[in-house]
């Protein structure tokens, strides 16, 4: 089938998924080249750098990733792990290279690099000291900007590195109750959100301040900045803010429980396979479903050659 296929170049967006799913639109609405893998194969990260693509996840106990630079042809890879108590929880671009964080059982977080998402470094501890950081809390979302890189994860855990530092700082005293579930930078402030409308914003990722919670259930499950202001996604509202701070609810309408953005367009999946578009992260049209569920989204270009 892939033979058939033909190359994929410029601004995309890539959905991975469960059965290893791939696939590709220019628009949010109109999916090609959709592709999948072996029964069991779970693909939840995706993300762009030089050109390329890479999907990452798990398949039984071991990690995998695969990686195209045409939308059409993928190799597939193994990064190092321990068999069935690691995982790939977050995978980013930063230096020209794509960096995937692990979490294992037991052990502190590491990180892989790789510069084609198919050799990929030795594994290096992700934290320089391993006191403050919260025992199996398992890391999730990453923001950058300003110079510094942001780690959120389970119960609290927040991670702070400055920037070409080898290694992540982790941050002492933070109560589970402001466990941030996203985090975004914009406008020159990181701004996170979690369970029942939580918002936190800070200007260096070490001190937070203007925290507000919403609607008691209202959990925010992807915060973004859109260029112009912060948008927090959440079951039942939405919440918008220039600046971290002042913040407008607007209710929403079958919204997505994960979101990215790009030219121009708000793109989320609900379970089971569900495709969901949106202009304004408010109004949520579904645009397309999946015979498998979604459980990574990303946007950026594919450069062949």
């Amino acid at each position: 089938m892939a033979e058939e296929l033909a190359p994929l170049t410029g601004s995309l967006f890539v959905a991975t998924g469960e059965e290893g799913l791939r696939a590709f639109s220019r628009d949010g609405i109109a999916w090609i080249h959709e592709q999948t893998d072996r029964e069991g194969v779970l693909l939840n990260q995706a993300c762009f750098a030089n050109g390329r693509c890479v999907a990452a996840g798990k398949y039984g106990g071991e990690r995998i990733a695969f990686s195209t630079v045409d939308g059409v042809r993928w190799t597939q890879s193994k990064p190092e792990g321990r068999p069935y108590v690691s995982q790939l929880t977050i995978l980013y671009a930063e230096g020209g290279r794509f960096h995937a964080v692990m979490c294992e059982d037991g052990d502190p977080p590491g990180e892989l690099a790789s510069v084609d998402g198919l050799t990929w470094e030795p594994r290096r501890p992700l934290v320089a000291d391993r006191q403050n950081m919260k025992r199996d809390a398992a890391l999730r979302r990453i923001a950058q900007g300003g110079g510094r890189s942001v780690i959120v994860g389970d119960y609290g855990a927040r991670l702070v590195r400055e920037g070409k530092a080898p290694q992540f700082t982790a941050l002492p005293g933070i109560p589970a109750r402001d466990t941030l579930v996203d985090i975004t930078f914009g406008n020159g402030v990181f701004v996170g959100a979690g369970m029942h409308g939580l918002r936190m914003r800070s200007e260096d990722g070490v001190t937070w301040t203007d925290r507000i919670v919403g609607e008691e259930g209202e959990h925010i499950n992807a915060m973004i900045w859109d260029g112009a202001q912060f948008v927090g996604i959440g079951q039942g509202g939405t919440y918008l803010s220039p600046d971290g701070r002042n913040w407008k609810r607007e209710p929403n309408q079958n919204a997505p429980t994960i979101a990215t953005f790009g030219a121009g367009v708000f793109l989320g999946a609900l379970w089971p396979g569900k495709l969901l578009r949106s202009t304004d992260g408010i109004r949520w049209e579904q645009v397309h479903e999946f015979s498998h569920h979604v459980l990574g989204l990303a946007h950026g270009r594919l450069e062949p050659g």
